[in-house]
């Protein structure tokens, strides 16, 4: 696969935030004039400074996020019957994916249009979460421009998942065969996330630290991504998923680029909403 390059990710963002906007809650929780902000959380030779024995109040910043350990949200199991309540005729695919209170993004079917969103509280304290075990646990440091790729990288990967679980959305929709398995489409959407954003890394010790920590899933169905985290694997296994006929491959014709093409053809122009929740 190659790097996701909209015209300009902030096409998908804007109709409700942009991108700059949302780096600036996650990193220095910009979010209303009377909240508290992380400014001084920087020195003045713009350095992160954490003392590792306080217990951060999240409250007092405005976060009303239940969980307040990064590891929660690679480990929580979502329960069957609440993930499937609400199924859809197409696929059998959940009207809604992902749920306000435990997850960091949610996807929701294309009616008029789908919908993308962002649990942003869970967000931020999965995001600062995984940055206090760096600098607690494993003496990194950060300037205020690491800090801020880092936030970058995390809320990417958390569209990547939700723009796979519209690709398949509209797959349904083409493939009669097609039929929705959670654990299947959440590996999947996890390896997609994690093989898309290597574009957008660098090869720092510290990048990489961070997105093993953000891809330690535990959790059913999410932890197996790691069988699928090769592009061969990924594909191999989407195109089973999706149950497309193997009597191509006898015709001549090769599967990587017709997957790459129908792929791209829709996340790069999705033709979604996007929504941020607190």
């Amino acid at each position: 696969m190659r790097k996701f390059s909209p015209k300009n990710l902030n096409k998908i963002l804007n109709s409700e935030m942009s991108e700059k906007a949302i780096i600036d809650i996650l990193v220095y929780n910009k979010r209303h004039i009377s909240l508290p902000t992380f400014d001084d959380w920087f020195d003045d030779h713009e350095k992160l400074i954490i003392d590792c024995s306080t217990k951060i109040d999240w409250s007092r910043y405005g976060n009303k996020s239940n969980y307040k350990n990064f590891k929660f949200f690679l480990s929580t199991e979502i329960n069957d019957d609440e993930e499937l309540r609400n199924i859809d005729g197409k696929g059998g695919i959940p009207i809604i994916q992902g749920h306000k209170s435990i997850t960091l993004g949610f996807y929701k079917r294309m009616r008029s249009k789908a919908i993308i969103g962002l649990n942003l509280d869970n967000i931020q304290i999965f995001f600062w979460g995984i940055l206090f075990e760096l600098i607690c646990n494993k003496n990194y440091q950060f300037s205020r421009e690491k800090v801020k790729t880092l936030a970058k990288l995390c809320i990417y990967t958390t569209i990547y998942h939700e723009l796979f679980h519209h690709y398949i959305d509209v797959q349904s929709y083409l493939s009669q065969h097609y039929r929705y398995n959670f654990e299947i489409d959440e590996a999947l959407a996890v390896a997609f996330s994690r093989i898309l954003i290597g574009f957008e890394s660098n090869n720092h010790s510290y990048t990489s630290e961070f997105l093993d920590y953000r891809f330690k899933y535990t959790n059913r169905g999410y932890k197996d991504w790691v069988n699928y985290k090769s592009e061969e694997q990924f594909k191999l296994k989407l195109w089973e998923y999706l149950n497309y006929s193997i009597e191509i491959f006898d015709m001549g014709l090769k599967m990587s680029p017709i997957l790459d093409s129908s792929i791209y053809a829709i996340i790069e122009n999705p033709n979604i909403k996007f929504e941020i929740n607190f």
